[in-house]
């Protein structure tokens, strides 16, 4: 008789086998996708129609806006050279004080147009970074960007046109002769 209570006791209690546990149900969770955002509308300006003055301003607030952003679809210039257009040492040239390196406008928006690879020298010191062609901005917004850097960091280089960036684009990449060994 005791073994029946032993039996008993254990069917009460659950004893023998566990019952089967059933899995947790986890509610569904809905990730709506987003759609991808157009791209940015460019601003479209008569920059020739303009007095000199308020061109000279358009391309200076575009450009900022260029150089911090990267505009339309590039890349903003102030991740590699900097807020301050000092660059970062042995990575990414400055953009203060090289009127020399950065030519006249066609070749200063040759360089965005068409990137930059390779060792160079600036002020002495070699840089081996890549500049990425940012071919992707418009002429108005390669006109302005590098009419901002000939214009900020102490740098008074003069305004290009979006004529400049169209000569560019058309043209070799522009080259820096290799260091001397």
């Amino acid at each position: 008789m005791s073994m029946v209570f032993v039996v008993l006791g254990l069917i009460a209690c659950g004893g023998g086998e566990a019952p089967p546990v059933a899995p947790e149900v986890k509610p569904e969770i809905k990730v709506e996708e987003k759609a991808p955002e157009p791209p940015k509308a460019v601003e479209k300006v008569d920059l020739a129609a303009m007095p000199e003055a308020d061109r000279n301003a358009w391309l200076m607030k575009k450009g900022q806006e260029v150089y911090e952003t990267g505009g339309s679809g590039g890349l903003a210039c102030t991740t590699c050279h900097q807020p301050d257009g000092k660059g970062l040492a042995g990575t990414f040239p400055p953009l203060a004080g090289q009127k020399d390196l950065m030519g006249d406008c066609v070749r200063h928006a040759g360089f965005v147009v068409h990137g930059l690879m390779g060792e160079i020298v600036v002020d002495g010191a070699k840089y081996n970074g890549a500049m990425p062609a940012q071919n992707v901005l418009t002429d108005d917004e390669i006109a302005a960007v590098i009419s901002f850097e000939r214009n900020s960091f102490g740098n008074t280089f003069g305004y290009c046109m979006p004529s400049d960036v169209a000569t560019a684009r058309t043209s070799p990449a522009p080259t820096i002769a290799a260091p001397a060994p």
